[in-house]
């Protein structure tokens, strides 16, 4: 699989008047998991929008190696690089293997001819996300996160080099989240995918990926390994929220314990006392 390269570039973005993206900078890691955290409305999801190309800059560029990702054929850029939106919507009445049969579409040809290759895609995705199943039942009829499985098992069967996800783990409890988390690193260590996903949770972002991006107001306020990035600090001033920051036994990564306001006045006793 070829490591290609993503990053934006002084990308300033928004919708109609409202900017929300200001002159933001952002080298991908290729070939690694890069988890993107920020309190609600800094932006995450804009620029996925933006790095995927359903969003257009009103200043800088998006670059995929190195030149212009609104340059780039619309067809190859389909087969290099994937994006899981927050809220899909799947037309009414269709199959979970016919909408799962759509992340074909970039490797089809001109005449939209269905291989034996399509069917292993298919076929692969739906087992790696455990819904093979459901594979005859309609969309509509899925639970949350059932759907949300779904949906990432289109991604897959897309097959590209870098793949985008908002909030993957959307609607799925812990046991399906952490299922989610692993299986998206299985496929960044066997398949070398470029694997850029927006998170909420802090702990689960810091234990999974190799390179967190801490957003605040539509720009990356730090960036760097989970041991960089997950601080009191960045905790502080990101979310405005005070923390422990202590080694999670599991992964050896930080893990942020909030304290909350009504154990905060406890917390700084204890902490001059100490």
């Amino acid at each position: 699989m070829t490591a290609h390269t993503l990053n934006a570039s002084r990308i300033s973005a928004g919708y109609g008047d409202t900017e929300v993206l200001h002159g933001l900078d952002l080298a991908v890691p290729p070939g690694r998991i890069t988890a993107i955290v920020g309190a609600n409305a800094c932006g995450k999801s804009t620029l996925l929008r933006a790095m995927s190309r359903l969003l257009f800059p009103r200043e800088g560029q998006v670059l995929l190696d190195g030149k212009s990702i609104h340059r780039t054929a619309p067809r190859q850029l389909a087969r290099t690089l994937g994006l899981l939106p927050q809220s899909p919507i799947a037309p009414e009445g269709i199959t979970v293997s016919d909408l799962v049969g759509r992340g074909r579409h970039p490797h089809q040809g001109l005449f939209s001819r269905w291989t034996k290759s399509d069917d292993e895609a298919v076929e692969s995705a739906l087992t790696a996300t455990r819904t093979g199943d459901l594979a005859e039942r309609s969309v509509d009829e899925l639970s949350g996160g059932q759907r949300q499985r779904v949906w990432i098992a289109m991604a897959l069967a897309q097959q590209t080099d870098i793949l985008l996800l908002d909030e993957p783990t959307t609607f799925l409890d812990i046991s399906h989240q952490v299922e989610v988390l692993d299986l998206l690193t299985d496929l960044n260590r066997e398949r070398g995918t470029t694997v850029i996903m927006v998170l909420h949770d802090l702990n689960l972002a810091s234990r999974y990926a190799d390179y967190l991006v801490a957003m605040r107001d539509g720009r990356v306020e730090v960036s760097g390994a989970p041991e960089e990035v997950l601080t009191q600090a960045t905790v502080r001033h990101v979310f405005g929220l005070e923390s422990e920051i202590i080694t999670d036994p599991v992964s050896d990564r930080p893990m942020m314990l909030p304290i909350g306001r009504h154990r905060l006045a406890k917390h700084r006793r204890e902490a001059q006392r100490a």
